[in-house]
C-alpha cells in the first residue's frame, strides 16, 4: 500500500512540473470587425497562463470589445458574446459584460493550460432565447511558443 501511495505521490508530482514546463507565453490578438458597423469598433484579447489555488494551472482568455454599436442594431439581441475555438476539437463561450455606454468585457479562465484557441469570434445574443447572431468582430491567434 506505500508503494502505491508513493507511486501516486511521485506521478502527480512529475505531471504538475510537465504541465508547468509547457506555459505558453503571453499574446495578445486584435479582433477585427466582419460586418458593416462602426469604424471605430474593435477588440482585443489577451491570452495567457495562470495558476489558481491549489497549484490549479489553467489559460485564461480576456475580451475587450469597444465602441460596438447596440446588439439591437443586428436584430432581437440584448447582449455579446465571444466564442473561442480549435477548429474541429474544442470550443468555449462566454458572455461579455457592458461596461460603458459602448464597452464590453469578458474573461474565461477554464482553458487547459497546453491549450490557445486559434479563433476568436465576437457575436450578439439574446439572452433569453439564447439565439446568437453573425460574428461582428473576428480574430486568429497566432501566438507561438
Amino acid at each position: 500500500m506505500k508503494k502505491i501511495i508513493l507511486s501516486l505521490i511521485i506521478v502527480l508530482a512529475t505531471s504538475t512540473s510537465i504541465i508547468h514546463s509547457e506555459q505558453l507565453p503571453a499574446c495578445t490578438v486584435i479582433l477585427e470587425p466582419k460586418v458593416d458597423i462602426q469604424k471605430n469598433a474593435k477588440g482585443v484579447a489577451i491570452i495567457y497562463n495562470i495558476e489558481r489555488k491549489f497549484n490549479d494551472h489553467r489559460t485564461s482568455l480576456g475580451i475587450q470589445a469597444l465602441h460596438m454599436p447596440e446588439p439591437s442594431v443586428f436584430g432581437n439581441y440584448d447582449s455579446y458574446q465571444v466564442l473561442a475555438y480549435i477548429p474541429n476539437e474544442v470550443s468555449w463561450i462566454f458572455s461579455l459584460t457592458r461596461y460603458a455606454d459602448n464597452n464590453w468585457v469578458g474573461n474565461w479562465d477554464e482553458i487547459s493550460p497546453i491549450m490557445r484557441p486559434t479563433q476568436i469570434k465576437v457575436r450578439p445574443i439574446n439572452l433569453k432565447t439564447n439565439n446568437f447572431g453573425p460574428s461582428v468582430l473576428e480574430g486568429k491567434v497566432s501566438c507561438s511558443k
